[in-house]
């Protein structure tokens, strides 16, 4: 595997987290370590544990077994989003996969993974080789591919079919034990840059009156005006990606909680809201990031990319645009009769109905919007009511995001809210905080449904906005 991969095998890390799947399995492996197993998922871990064995035969099998190994990842990313389009089964084979016709369908951060996923399933030795080729010109800098562990590993493996290009797979290898968590485990993916720093900004925003009372701030508002695309897009990941609807909305909220209007940004998404006045993810573009046109909205309309989106768009005053009446309409026609909200990508209705309430605590009365505002109080008392029901006996509502952001959108309603709700809550989110500050991972992140990642920084920063909150109500 190169110089840095080879010496990989020999050190404690490699043993890690050998150990780590070892002990975390429970009559197969899942998803994160305590999910109920998956079919396909434990095969794969059966593969790797298998050729990590040694010896030529193990290496011999595992090669075999390169096609359905690849035929698998590619299916756990159908399984993630429902609804997301993309190339069909025949299209991914390569060299047809390297089609512009059949790329345009995905994202560009989301390419390499399908590239090294067909190259591992493919005799065809032309296909390998245009293959490999696409890979090289993509890797990035820090030697990873799109900061995706999993997409870093696959394209490992396939360049590693060739036998070439070790120093390529050496930084590749530097990049993977960098991200290695000190238990042996790994993060599914590390590339959400700009909704990260966004979501920092906004939180230490809300909580200071002057810029310069946190040094780093005003570093963060600049870093995130120099990602922007020209059309007023934000992507995931810098210098310039696939623009994504919900990174352009997260990325204006910590901007205009600081002050910084972003008059490019909002117009942006007020082009691309549906028909229905909902949001989807990905606009389809032209150009070459950062100089881009985004042209109209793709499909999946989602209620979270939706309420950020709002959230960026929402004017302090009791007047707003047409365009968020009819987005706030279409978020209230998605409740259930529970009163939760749905969400494309958040992992479960925790977290989108925790935000739909952090939104609607922002609407102020009007009488010429009477039919709304009747609205809006019945979505918020069910709201509420699914919330507090939801809360588990150990005061938290799952995983720490999703405690935090309970928390945070209760916390705006504290008139109709026993305070025994809030209490419970905090005290579990400070059960599980770490020595250094962090907090236990619970391997269900912000987003990305579906593939429970832990996602640090995120978890930190949704936990520290809870007990902001809640120390400046109640002045504990």
């Amino acid at each position: 595997m190169g110089d840095a991969s080879g010496q990989f095998l020999k050190t404690k890390g490699y043993e890690q987290v050998l150990q780590w799947l070892r002990q975390n399995r429970q009559r197969g492996w899942g998803k994160f370590p305590g999910d109920k197993p998956d079919e396909e998922i434990t095969k794969i871990v059966g593969m790797v544990l298998h050729g990590s064995q040694g010896g030529w035969r193990a290496k011999i099998q595992l090669l075999s077994q390169a096609r359905h190994f690849s035929y698998m990842i590619l299916s756990l990313g159908e399984r993630a989003v429902p609804g997301l389009e993309g190339p069909t089964p025949e299209e991914i084979l390569l060299p047809t996969v390297l089609e512009d016709r059949v790329l345009a369908k995905l994202p560009l951060y989301g390419r390499p993974v399908v590239i090294a996923a067909s190259l591992l399933a493919s005799d065809s030795q032309e296909g390998i080789r245009k293959g490999i080729q696409y890979l090289l010109e993509t890797q990035m800098p820090d030697g990873s591919w799109s900061e995706d562990i999993i997409v870093t590993s696959l394209a490992i493996l396939a360049i590693r079919r060739q036998s070439s290009y070790p120093e390529r797979i050496e930084k590749a290898g530097r990049w993977l034990v960098q991200k290695q968590y000190p238990s042996g485990g790994w993060p599914a993916f590390d590339q959400l840059k700009i909704w990260a720093v966004g979501w920092a900004v906004c939180i230490f925003g809300e909580t200071t009156q002057r810029l310069t009372d946190i040094p780093w701030l005003n570093q963060a508002v600049d870093w995130l005006k120099r990602g922007q695309n020209a059309d007023g897009s934000y992507g995931s990941t810098p210098p310039f990606t696939h623009p994504d609807l919900d990174d352009t909305a997260v990325a204006l909220i910590g901007l205009h909680q600081v002050g910084e209007e972003n008059h490019l940004g909002v117009n942006l998404l007020k082009q691309l809201q549906n028909t229905d006045g909902s949001w989807g993810t990905f606009p389809s573009f032209q150009g070459i990031p950062p100089h881009i046109s985004s042209e109209f909205p793709v499909y999946i309309p989602s209620v979270d990319v939706s309420i950020h989106v709002l959230e960026a768009l929402w004017r302090r005053s009791r007047s707003q645009d047409e365009r968020i009446w009819r987005g706030l309409n279409w978020i209230l026609s998605q409740q259930d009769d529970q009163g939760a909200f749905p969400a494309s990508w958040f992992e479960g209705p925790v977290y989108s109905t925790a935000q739909a309430l952090e939104l609607l605590s922002k609407w102020k009365f009007s009488w010429e919007r009477w039919n709304t505002a009747r609205r809006i109080l019945g979505a918020r008392k069910k709201g509420l009511e699914f919330l507090i029901k939801a809360q588990k006996n150990d005061g938290g509502w799952g995983s720490v995001v999703e405690t935090g952001l309970a928390l945070s959108g209760l916390l705006r309603y504290t008139k109709v809210v026993p305070r025994d709700v809030f209490d419970k809550g905090v005290r579990n989110l400070l059960s599980v905080q770490n020595s250094n500050g962090s907090f236990e991972p619970s391997y269900q992140g912000i987003y990305a449904k579906g593939w429970n990642y832990e996602e640090p920084l995120t978890t930190a920063l949704t936990a520290i906005r809870a007990l902001q909150r809640y120390r400046q109500i109640y002045k504990g």
